[in-house]
């Protein structure tokens, strides 16, 4: 579910500046009105005052009054925006995405990951921890460079099949000479909802957060 109480909040937030602002230019406009109109009763019509001061400052108060209507409509154009965004990101729900991530599900028994290789290596090993960093699984991986597609059946070394949940990934690439290579792993899953994290509307896939921008691909199909 879009995490509506967040996106709510900043809403009402900038709504609130909004008033506060106008409500503080309003007072402060009244008392210069108050004073200017004292001070043209009580000028000596023989030295009267230059008006060249005050017409500046009603000059500023209507810019300042235009900013404040301005930041108005933006706010009601952010609100709208993350509205139709919370409304699009809805229809992710229930299909299989890929993104950037180091945690995968394992669902009904089933892992599907990827992971990408900077340059050809002597070595490549896959492991699968669980929540206490014990290794579940591993194999050898493709030694080229480029992505490499793996799955997980969900059963350890002694063919004990594991609880479903969120598992951690390590892919490491080992060159000739013993130096690590970079590498970086995607992961499949099913969305299983939509939040927002610091502002940024993620999906999740169960307990794991891919940011909606990071999205690699989409399809409707099972993970």
């Amino acid at each position: 579910m879009v995490d509506s109480v967040t996106n709510s909040k900043a809403a009402t937030d900038a709504a609130t500046k909004v008033a506060n602002s106008k409500t503080k230019l309003s007072s402060d406009l009244n008392s210069f009105l108050t004073l200017l109109t004292s001070q043209l009763k009580n000028q000596d019509p023989l030295s009267p005052m230059d008006s060249t001061q005050f017409t500046n400052q009603l000059v500023q108060f209507s810019q300042v009054e235009q900013q404040i209507g301005i930041n108005s409509n933006l706010t009601s154009l952010i609100g709208l925006t993350q509205q139709n965004i919370a409304s699009n990101v809805v229809n992710y729900i229930g299909k299989t995405i890929e993104g950037p991530s180091n945690q995968a599900p394992l669902i009904n028994g089933a892992l599907r990951a990827s992971y990408n290789s900077e340059s050809k290596a002597a070595s490549v090993n896959i492991a699968v921890k669980n929540a206490a960093g014990d290794i579940v699984f591993s194999k050898s991986g493709n030694i080229e460079a480029g992505v490499h597609e793996f799955t997980w059946d969900g059963k350890d070394s002694n063919g004990i099949r594991q609880k479903d949940g969120t598992y951690n990934l390590e892919v490491t690439a080992l060159a000739a000479d013993g130096s690590t290579i970079n590498t970086s792993t995607t992961v499949f899953g099913k969305v299983t909802g939509v939040t927002s994290v610091n502002g940024t509307t993620t999906l999740l896939l169960g307990n794991i957060g891919i940011p909606v921008t990071s999205v690699l691909a989409v399809t409707d199909g099972a993970s």
